[in-house]
């Protein structure tokens, strides 16, 4: 039996989930495409930029991702504990309303052993650490590439 929605939550809540859920998603499906691109021996940058140049450009490899292909930054500012949570309520809601959740539950399982490898306060960027161990490099521009990046 369908458990029924919580309609007391509102549309804000369920945008904000929303939201969060598809940021979280393209930050894996990019560190995997990233990761995956740069291990097959294509040049980051070239890489960078023919994506930004295709359907697939995004906000998220336009800037969003700069601060750890420039320095490493991982950017701690939004913890991992709220994205897991985050995460887990947009999964339970799909499921609540009937909703396939299968790719977002897959994303939160990343998520959650991103933080259970980098702890509870890594930055919500931290899957792409993780992605860059799995490859067994670091996902990096060229000082003077990532100038004229920015």
């Amino acid at each position: 039996m369908e458990r029924p929605v919580d309609v007391d939550q509102g549309a804000g809540y369920t945008v904000k989930l929303m939201i969060n859920l598809l940021w979280f998603a393209h930050l894996v499906a990019s560190s995997e495409v990233l990761a995956m691109g740069v291990k097959a021996g294509v040049d980051l940058g070239v890489l960078r930029s023919a994506l930004l140049a295709s359907p697939a450009a995004s906000n998220f490899l336009e800037s969003d991702i700069m601060g750890i292909l420039e320095s490493g930054d991982y950017d701690e500012s939004f913890a991992m504990v709220p994205a897991c949570k985050d995460l887990g309520l947009a999964v339970d809601l799909g499921r609540d309303i009937g909703v396939s959740t299968e790719l977002s539950a897959l994303v939160e399982q990343i998520y959650r052993r991103a933080k259970a490898k980098y702890g509870d306060l890594s930055g919500e960027m931290v899957p792409v650490k993780l992605y860059e161990e799995l490859a067994g490099q670091e996902l990096r521009l060229p000082v003077a590439e990532a100038a004229a990046a920015s």
